[in-house]
């Protein structure tokens, strides 16, 4: 009996040691509402983590989504509160990127529909307007080139909101990319021929984490 109940607890010691071996690793990837990107809206968590999870080397990874409010996820990166993040990092932070997607998105600027083509030369030539922009940390620098411009920026929490307040003329434009606004399909917006930026979809890593290796890369 005794020689039985050793390799009982024996067998049980294997299994533990298997089922340990065997249990993925977590690695929390810090998100903001911005659908189809990122969203808690699906199970997938939206095109980005799918495009993530293509992307790793390993199926034992979970990438396990955190979402926050803008500006929230903005003082976390500040704070070295993070990971592996598809909110844009600060150029003045220290982060690596992994370009998950060989399309770029476009991000510009949406206003009520006019006759006229929606472009600048400068965004000096916005001036007096006003714009609504994610919620970003304090200094932000991206958030900056629109003030000193002359354009009054209110901060938002989702790219929603954005469309809402253009739309019930509480804000002249608002902050969007291009993907996004053509699923609005909605005839009284009208998307920028200017741009702001393009740019692939992008996850920021913090040096300070062991993500790296997770990627075939250099």
């Amino acid at each position: 009996m005794r020689l039985i109940r050793s390799a009982f607890y024996f067998g049980l010691s294997i299994l533990f040691l298997v089922f340990a071996r065997c249990e993925a690793k977590v690695i929390d990837v810090l998100a903001v509402e911005y659908p189809p990107f990122t969203t808690s809206q699906v199970a997938s968590n939206g095109i980005a983590f799918e495009l993530l999870e293509k992307a790793a080397l390993s199926d034992s990874v979970e990438w396990r989504a955190v979402y926050a409010p803008p500006g929230r996820a903005a003082e976390m990166i500040k704070a070295g509160e993070w990971c592996a993040s598809f909110y844009p990092v600060e150029e003045d932070i220290e982060s690596r990127s992994i370009t998950l997607s060989q399309s770029e998105v476009s991000i510009g600027l949406v206003r009520q529909t006019q006759s006229t083509p929606f472009k600048w030369n400068d965004l000096s030539e916005l001036k007096n307007k006003s714009v609504a922009l994610l919620r970003t940390r304090e200094g932000s620098t991206f958030a900056q080139q629109f003030s000193d411009a002359g354009l009054d920026v209110v901060f938002i929490e989702n790219i929603e909101t954005g469309l809402k307040l253009v739309k019930r003329s509480r804000v002249d434009f608002t902050l969007s990319d291009n993907i996004f606004y053509v699923q609005q399909n909605d005839r009284d917006l009208q998307f920028s021929k200017t741009t702001i930026l393009t740019t692939p979809i992008t996850l920021f890593i913090n040096p300070e984490c062991s993500v790296m290796d997770e990627f075939d890369v250099d």
